[in-house]
């Protein structure tokens, strides 16, 4: 009986130690608030390429600033700007439907942000950014090409435990088919209908804003095991004592 106990007693301590390895894992990995530098400003650069990895050049893209950064707590948190105070949308920077929600209340109430062009390289670089979340949309197309889909970003950004203030976010745009045009004079006596179909593929990339997830099931299951061991260990000691009765 005593050797049952102390292999159980063993692992509940190995399941311990993972446990705090795991979170050890995870605190290492998240970027310190307190190390924030609300003094410095930040930048947002990205480069237009289709999926073959082609430049796509021409357009613009505007640029809004959707809330300011502070702390709260320690926390980070983000209050909406006065442009953006009266769309009504959750501010939460992990829901993948707000940049969509953003830009069309930037298009409904007409609001003016900074517009710049797509150069032949492709690449557009805002900077003299202040800490907070941005809206990034294309509001005019690249010849033969879709617009990219609106999209968030944060400056700074925490990449591996670290804060990026100049952060890079290049999205992916999808080619479009030509569409052929319709004869100026069609023969009336052709009965034979014909029809074009354009395929476009458009995607865009949320930023990280450093959330990891794997280190969630890991947990859970420690916490399961560790739950299942000490019922067993209870249940013997039990019995133990019982016995001895």
């Amino acid at each position: 009986m005593k050797t049952i106990q102390k292999t159980a007693g063993r692992g509940l301590a190995l399941l311990l130690a993972l446990v705090l390895a795991c979170g050890m894992a995870l605190s290492a990995y998240a970027a310190d608030n307190a190390s924030l530098d609300f003094t410095q400003t930040g930048s947002i650069e990205l480069t237009l390429a289709d999926s073959d990895g082609n430049v796509v050049s021409g357009g613009a893209v505007t640029l809004y600033q959707v809330a300011t950064l502070y702390l709260d707590d320690g926390n980070m948190a983000y209050a909406y700007t006065d442009d953006f105070s009266g769309c009504g949308a959750t501010l939460d920077v992990e829901d993948t439907s707000l940049a969509a929600t953003l830009a069309d209340y930037a298009d409904s109430e007409g609001l003016s942000g900074t517009t710049l062009s797509i150069g032949s390289s492709g690449m557009v670089s805002f900077g003299g950014l202040e800490l907070g979340l941005y809206l990034v949309v294309q509001t005019t197309e690249s010849d033969n090409y879709e617009t990219i889909s609106p999209f968030v970003v944060t400056v700074p950004m925490d990449v591996d435990g670290v804060w990026t203030y100049d952060v890079d976010a290049s999205p992916k745009v999808g080619a479009v088919t030509p569409v052929e045009p319709e004869p100026d004079e069609p023969d009336e006596s052709c009965t034979t209908t014909t029809t074009t179909t354009t395929t476009t593929t458009t995607a865009s990339t949320l930023p990280q804003t450093g959330q990891l997830n794997w280190p969630i099931p890991v947990l859970a299951i420690c916490g399961a095991v560790l739950f299942v061991l000490g019922w067993c260990l209870t249940r013997s000691d039990r019995k133990h004592t019982e016995y001895a009765k």
